[in-house]
C-alpha cells in the first residue's frame, strides 16, 4: 500500500516539474543571448481546431522555421550575419540547412479546448552535435574569415612591458638566480573587458593589436576545444567570468582592458598586453584551450 502511495507520488510530482518547464518555456533567439547561452530555443504555436497529432507537428513544423531565422540572425564575423554567408557560400548555406536536422524538442503541450498545439525547439550553437561541430570543416580550412590578418609576433628588441605583476616576479627571478623570462606562475585564462564598447558575440571573435595582428582567433584553437566553447565565454560579469574560466581549469586568469573594438566583433588590445599574452601563451597555452571571456554590456 505505501508503495503504491510513493509511486503515486513520484508521478505526480514528475507531471508538476514537467507543467512547471511548459509554463516557463523561454525563447532565446537574439544573437547576444544565443551565444551566452550557448543554443537557440524557439516555442512556436500551430493553427487551432486540430487534432493533437496534426497541431503538434504542424508546431514542429513552425519552430523549424523559426530556428532557422534565429540561426540566419546570429553574427557570422564582422558585420556578417549567418544569413549573408548563407548567400555568399553554397557550403555556409548547406551546413547551417543540415544542422537544423539536429533540433531538440523540448516540450509540448495540446490544449484540447482550442485544439492547437505548443512546441518548444532548441539547438546547440557548442557542444557535440552544436553549430560549431558541424562547421568545423570550414573553420579547418580557414574560410570562415574574409580578411586575413597577420599573426602577431613580438618584436626581437621588445623590452618586456610595463606590468607590475610580471615585473614582480622578474625581480624575484633575479634574487633567485633563475632566469627573468623563466615565468614561475604563466597566467592561464584570458578576461577581456569589451565593456564601453559595441562588441557582439559571434561565431567568430577574434583578439587583434593596435597595429591589427591577430593574437588570437578560432585558428589558435584545438578543434575538439573549438567544438565545446567556441571562441571562448561572454558574460557581463567578472565573477561570472573568473568563474567560468576556473571551470576550464584556468587557476590564475589575466584581466585585459579593450582599447577598441573593429566590425563590431574584434576586440583590439595595447601592444604591451599582446606580448605579455604571447609569453604567458607559450607556458600555459591558454588560446589552445579557449580559456578566454569577453565581458560584454
Amino acid at each position: 500500500m505505501m508503495k503504491g502511495i510513493a509511486v503515486v507520488g513520484l508521478c505526480i510530482g514528475f507531471l508538476i516539474n514537467v507543467a512547471w518547464a511548459q509554463d516557463n518555456w523561454q525563447s532565446v533567439t537574439d544573437s547576444e543571448s544565443v551565444f551566452q547561452q550557448g543554443y537557440a530555443q524557439v516555442i512556436s504555436s500551430s493553427e487551432e481546431g486540430q487534432s493533437r497529432y496534426r497541431a503538434t507537428r504542424a508546431a514542429q513544423v513552425v519552430a523549424q522555421r523559426d530556428l532557422l531565422e534565429a540561426l540566419q540572425g546570429l553574427t557570422l564575423t564582422g558585420s556578417t550575419s549567418v544569413a549573408d554567408g548563407m548567400l555568399e557560400s553554397d557550403q555556409i548555406k548547406t551546413s547551417v540547412e543540415g544542422f537544423l536536422k539536429g533540433a531538440i524538442k523540448c516540450g509540448e503541450k495540446y490544449y484540447p479546448e482550442q485544439r492547437y498545439a505548443e512546441v518548444c525547439m532548441r539547438i546547440n550553437i557548442r557542444g557535440r552535435g552544436g553549430m560549431y561541430e558541424n562547421m568545423l570543416p570550414l573553420f579547418m580550412q580557414d574560410r570562415m574569415v574574409k580578411d586575413k590578418k597577420p599573426d602577431y609576433q613580438p618584436a626581437q628588441e621588445a623590452v618586456p612591458a610595463n606590468d607590475s605583476a610580471d615585473l614582480g616576479k622578474q625581480e624575484e627571478a633575479k634574487a633567485e638566480g633563475t632566469p627573468s623570462n623563466d615565468i614561475a606562475d604563466p597566467y592561464d585564462g584570458l578576461i577581456v573587458d569589451a565593456r564601453g564598447f559595441q562588441f557582439r558575440p559571434a561565431m567568430v571573435n577574434r583578439i587583434l593589436t593596435e597595429r591589427e595582428q591577430v593574437v588570437f582567433d578560432p585558428s589558435k584553437i584545438l578543434s575538439n576545444i573549438l567544438v565545446e566553447r567556441g571562441c571562448g565565454g561572454f558574460t557581463s560579469d567578472s565573477d561570472k567570468a573568473k568563474v567560468m574560466l576556473e571551470n576550464w581549469g584556468s587557476k590564475n586568469p589575466m584581466l585585459v582592458k579593450c582599447t577598441d573594438v573593429d566590425q563590431f566583433t574584434d576586440a583590439k588590445i595595447s601592444l604591451d598586453d599582446a606580448e605579455i599574452l604571447y609569453k604567458h601563451n607559450l607556458k600555459s597555452n591558454l588560446f589552445a584551450q579557449a580559456r578566454v571571456v569577453f565581458m560584454v554590456q
